[in-house]
């Protein structure tokens, strides 16, 4: 508190002569079972520091340990031993310690949304009214990525590449460019230290630091447009969370005011820890993907699988069988059509859309609703419900993004629609002017990167990307949690 709020509240003690006044400020009145967790500071600060001084160190330790072998001399079962213990690690990070502390932000956030939702009911309060302004490595991603747009948009020559070359070949392009040393060693920085962010959560998928088209297309928009500037988005993120102060202050007061302000510090408290945690969790990924892409090119040589990465399509002992018969110049030639079954399998289940609890009717539990990540919607109605996430409202044309490979369909000053964010798809929101998702939450990445540029979103409507075109303009209402298709003649 300040030194003027402090005295403020001083006196406000004295008057009201409450009874055990600290339960009572930092544990509300409530049915929600949301405030039984995650409710003490020094609770939360010793599972914080777990995940900084054991967690977080193992998980490194074991990355840079397999870092250092030389890949192409490892014999097939060391390569084989790297993959389940990178493996391992990660699961042993996410398990043992990281979920938890990722649940600290999760529920504190909860904690505050419920305290809103319910001590203002008529308001439309969410808790990304007031949790902007806050620095973690996601954002920093975008930070860099602007500067080198920066040093691109200095040079003519450089600049009129980018903006006119493909994503999949500007990077060659720039590498074969007289000029562009520092801009390609500034990429290959860039990649260094958040290549290992991947597109979605399944180490099947290449990563930016393989594959970096996806945010060369974000680097090539952000180029173009040269008026982009990030504080911007830090000055309208600031604007709105002031004026969501001003307003309680005027709503609240007593009690409920000093519970609210109680309940949005120990939020803020806790809040960075989520996209801290999250950015770990893949860094083992570049490392586990090269053992296992050299010992799929082993197995392709002697038969065994048709493309490198089938490799991920088989089982330890499937690897190990194969791995022994390689020892004689023998190939598993089965595994040829069983990896590709498995591929076909797996595309089959993306294609699928889950529900958000199993069984549904789970999502009637108060302790599991408010992990639920989609809202069921009438599949005849043109306005879309799902959970508020960043406030304002806009209009805009739709983005409708589905994979990395679509990347360059973004388009600067529409909404991006997708099916769900993470850390790679960061560079997007610079050129979004709202967000809407199938799958999200309050603690989603999409939702909180949204909070810090300033832009409405509503994440969680279930099936958005079956329901909207791309180009089709949409109104996206991040106070009141909904979305309008806007029907007309263009559009159908």
């Amino acid at each position: 508190l300040s030194s003027e709020d402090l005295k403020a509240y001083n006196e406000w003690t004295k008057k009201a002569d409450i009874k055990d006044l600290a339960h009572v400020l930092t544990m509300p009145e409530s049915k929600n079972p949301t405030y039984a967790a995650f409710n003490k500071t020094q609770v939360n600060e010793n599972q914080i520091k777990g995940w900084r001084d054991k967690a977080m160190p193992e998980l490194l330790a074991t990355v840079e340990g397999w870092q250092k072998i030389d890949y192409k001399t490892a014999p097939d079962e060391e390569l084989l031993r790297g993959i389940s213990e990178l493996a391992i690690a990660g699961g042993q990070y996410w398990s043992s310690n990281a979920s938890h502390t990722f649940g600290v932000a999760k529920s504190t956030d909860d904690q505050l949304q419920t305290f809103l939702r319910e001590n203002l009911p008529d308001h439309h309060f969410t808790s990304g009214h007031f949790l902007s302004g806050f620095k973690s490595k996601t954002l920093e991603a975008n930070e860099h990525m602007y500067k080198i747009a920066k040093q691109i948009q200095a040079d003519e020559a450089l600049y009129e590449l980018v903006v006119t070359t493909p994503p999949k070949q500007m990077m060659n392009a720039l590498q074969n460019h007289p000029d562009s040393g520092p801009v390609v060693k500034a990429i290959e920085e860039y990649l260094k230290i958040y290549g290992h962010l991947g597109y979605s959560l399944d180490f099947v998928e290449s990563l930016p630091i393989e594959d970096p088209s996806g945010l060369l297309s974000t680097l090539k928009t952000m180029v173009a447009a040269k008026d982009y500037n990030p504080k911007k988005h830090e000055i309208v993120a600031a604007r709105k969370r002031e004026q969501a102060m001003q307003e309680i202050e005027q709503l609240l007061d007593g009690l409920q005011y000093w519970q609210f302000c109680y309940r949005n510090w120990f939020t803020h408290r806790f809040y960075f820890i989520r996209e801290d945690v999250m950015f770990y969790l893949t860094s083992g990924w570049p490392v586990l993907r090269l053992l296992a892409l050299e010992l799929g090119e082993r197995l392709v040589d002697v038969g065994t699988i048709n493309i490198p990465d089938d490799i991920f399509y088989l089982g330890t002992e499937e690897l190990t069988k194969a791995i022994n018969a390689r020892k004689e110049d023998k190939a598993v030639s089965e595994y040829q059509q069983l990896t590709s079954e498995r591929r076909e399998l797996r595309e089959a289940r993306k294609r699928l859309h889950p529900p958000g609890t199993i069984p549904e009717d789970a999502s009637n539990n108060p302790g599991v609703a408010f992990k639920e990540t989609q809202v069921r919607n009438d599949p005849n109605s043109d306005v879309l419900r799902g959970i508020p996430v960043s406030p304002g409202t806009v209009t805009s044309p739709a983005s409708l993004i589905k994979s990395p490979a679509e990347f360059d369909q973004m388009q600067p000053d529409s909404i991006l629609v997708c099916s769900m964010t993470n850390p790679a798809w960061t560079p997007l929101f610079a050129h979004a002017t709202g967000l809407v998702t199938d799958m999200g939450g309050i603690l989603g990445h999409g939702s909180i990167v949204a909070r810090e540029y300033g832009i409405p979103a509503v994440v969680g409507t279930g099936n958005i990307t079956q329901r909207v075109r791309h180009g089709q303009k949409i109104t996206v209402d991040g106070d009141s949690g909904t979305v309008t298709l806007i029907q007309d003649e263009a559009n159908g």
